[in-house]
């Protein structure tokens, strides 16, 4: 049965907290026009609030897009919800919608999995948060990943103009930085399953480098730093840049290898392309094949 469709006075209305706009939205005149000459089509999705107000889960864009217009009504549909239930819906409303970035969708999913974590074990508690919002299981850990970083690095997957101060005066001391550019998923993903473990002003420092670095490079970068936490960037890039591209497979082993490596590169005084072209030049010797 559908729905009741009831008109609502602006000032009853608020942003539901939990929703994944938080209230916010990029004025776009055209589609203000098109609300002030035909109304609002679509009614918005609200759940009973404290007192006599209703807040608004699904709909913040043709909210504001209202009160823009100098709408006073507009058409909405009343359900109860829980709030795991109420941020199911406005990230399933959202999904198609390339304005909202993915660190948006990362702190909602962070949030429904802390609500639903005392309520059984984590295969339980991911197929809830899979129906709810529709993604599957392989992309709500990653955002469970993000959700997981300090909360610099993720205002580093921000656009550059919506970072908070404290954020971009913590850049100006890393002239290596790329500040025009936003942090990737792929990035922030490695980032967190890779140097969980290391101080977050460290983790901030090589998240805000790998900015500007192609994909494979911060990754190698991030896997350097597991085993070198306390080398600068300049030579962490540099260490990884000196080895063959197609040696590179060689540095998946333990750190200790990759140690000895470095060792043995110092004692020889040779570089790493070269020391690793012997190597590999000898073992072919040994085993007969040239």
């Amino acid at each position: 049965m559908a729905k009741e469709i009831i008109m609502f006075d602006i000032d009853e209305l608020g942003i539901d907290t939990l929703n994944i706009r938080a209230g916010e939205w990029d004025y776009n005149e055209e589609f203000v026009e098109d609300v002030r000459n035909n109304g609002i089509i679509n009614p918005l999705l609200v759940r009973p609030a404290e007192g006599d107000k209703y807040a608004i889960v699904c709909g913040s864009r043709r909210y504001n897009a209202a009160i823009e217009a100098g709408l006073t009504q507009v058409p909405c549909m009343i359900q109860e919800m829980d709030d795991v239930t109420a941020i199911g819906r406005t990230i399933s409303e959202n999904t198609h919608k390339e304005d909202t970035p993915s660190w948006q969708y990362a702190l909602k999913i962070g949030e429904m999995y802390e609500l639903l974590n005392h309520t059984g074990k984590k295969a339980e508690v991911m197929k809830i948060i899979t129906k709810q919002t529709g993604f599957s299981v392989e992309t709500i850990q990653r955002y469970l990943d993000i959700a997981g970083l300090p909360g610099e690095i993720i205002e580093l997957m921000k656009d550059p103009t919506k970072r908070s101060e404290v954020v971009k005066e913590l850049l100006k001391g890393m002239p290596a930085a790329d500040t025009e550019k936003m942090l990737s998923v792929d990035k922030a993903v490695k980032i967190a399953s890779e140097l969980r473990d290391i101080p977050k002003g460290k983790m901030f420092e090589v998240a805000a480098y790998v900015i500007g670095v192609s994909k494979d490079l911060a990754f190698d970068i991030i896997k350097k730093v597991k085993t070198y936490p306390k080398k600068s960037m300049e030579e962490l890039h540099e260490m990884v840049e000196a080895i063959p591209k197609g040696a590179r497979w060689m540095f998946e082993f333990s750190s200790s290898i990759v140690m000895a490596l470095d060792e043995a590169c110092m004692r020889r005084k040779i570089d790493r392309k070269s020391l690793v072209v012997r190597y590999v030049q000898d073992g072919l010797r040994k085993d007969g094949f040239l």
